[in-house]
């Protein structure tokens, strides 16, 4: 956990990504920086779209995985190697 994670942070290493690899943020943080009301997973999934990523709830974390912006005109997952970025 790092209280100082922000949403900046987060919009920063979300543009950072590679096609096909995901970032991992804690439940703690995901909480701190959505909220944890009905529509947190909606603001998650819009934010992450905006940075051609889906979001992936998990046992304790949210994956962000970025797709291929230039082929894929839809938040689909893409294969790739299963590199994970935390």
């Amino acid at each position: 956990m790092d209280t100082n994670f922000t949403l900046a942070a987060l919009r920063s290493r979300l543009n950072r990504l590679e096609t096909g690899t995901v970032l991992k943020i804690s439940e703690h943080d995901y909480e701190r920086l959505f909220g944890i009301n009905e529509i947190a997973a909606a603001n998650v999934a819009e934010f992450a779209k905006m940075h051609h990523c889906v979001s992936i709830p998990g046992a304790h974390a949210v994956y962000f995985r970025k797709w291929d912006a230039d082929t894929r005109r839809s938040p689909q997952l893409v294969p790739d190697d299963s590199t994970i970025s935390s």
